[in-house]
């Protein structure tokens, strides 16, 4: 990082070694949550009874955004999306435990309601409803996590004596990435999720 006019500049070399760091962080992440959703399409297909608490804690959640102009629900849909992101890079320090959580939590929900979505709609409405999720939402929220997993398992590192940075170093970097990258896959994410995606799917 250089300094500009009094500005901190993330130059694209200091940016794409980020991601390179990331890299198995990421990974780990998209496993984490494949395994997650396995479990909850297992859990809706064969234990109903199992599944039904998380499916009706969302259907609750989702009541919250009922009723939102448009506008309304592009914003709420973006804090609320940013605000645990965020949250799951800074908690990530106390050795990464949340995102791993996070991760297998939202996983196991987002296969029930694939699960239940493709058995009462079809696969269509399915892929309608999630396909915002899949291509900005879901790679800003993994790429969050990915951090979170990587500034924990420094953090550990850091304690033994091992870390090449320190915490508060290893958060700098995290939560500029995040304003630089995550926050705006999420704005466009919440848009296309609050003005688009009802749109589509309301034409089936």
């Amino acid at each position: 990082m250089k300094t500009d006019g009094g500005r901190t500049i993330w130059s694209n070399q200091e940016q794409s070694r980020y991601l390179r760091e990331l890299k198995p962080y990421f990974i780990a992440s998209v496993l984490l949550i494949l395994a997650g959703m396995v479990c909850g399409v297992a859990a809706s297909a064969y234990a109903p009874k199992l599944s039904s608490a998380p499916g009706e804690a969302l259907q609750e959640f989702g009541k919250l955004f009922l009723g939102l102009s448009k506008p309304y629900l592009a914003a709420a849909i973006f804090l609320n999306n940013g605000l645990k992101t965020l949250a799951v890079i800074v908690v990530g320090t106390l050795g990464g435990i949340l995102p791993l959580v996070f991760l297998l939590v939202n996983g196991y929900v987002l296969g029930i309601v694939l699960d239940v979505t493709i058995r009462s709609e079809g696969a269509l409405a399915a892929f309608l409803a999630v396909a915002p999720h899949g291509a900005l939402e879901l790679p800003a929220i993994l790429l969050g996590t990915s951090i979170g997993l990587m500034v924990g398992v420094r953090a550990v590192k850091r304690l033994f004596g091992k870390g090449e940075r320190t915490i508060p170093d290893e958060l700098a970097r995290a939560l500029r990435f995040f304003l630089i990258i995550i926050v705006p896959l999420l704005l466009l994410s919440a848009f296309i999720e609050a003005f688009i995606t009802p749109s589509a799917v309301s034409r089936l």
